[in-house]
């Protein structure tokens, strides 16, 4: 029974660092890039890969697709 508990609290411990991170990188680079940037999908996406896409503000492959681009 706390073998279970426990790894259902590491379990629990990943989603919210991951999620945190997504959150956290994807405001940042809203901070950055502005109104060219689409912060709440690059959110939605990071969260939804389960922390596999999180993207680098500095590193323009990692977030190219939340990009707007003006006419």
């Amino acid at each position: 029974m706390t073998v279970v508990v426990l790894m259902t609290l590491a379990t629990l411990s990943d989603a919210a660092t991951f999620t945190s991170m997504c959150i956290r990188n994807c405001g940042q680079c809203k901070e950055m890039y502005g109104d060219y940037f689409h912060g709440q999908a690059c959110a939605e996406s990071c969260i939804m890969t389960q922390g596999i896409s999180i993207p680098d503000c500095n590193n323009p492959a990692t977030f190219n697709r939340f990009l707007k681009r003006f006419i």
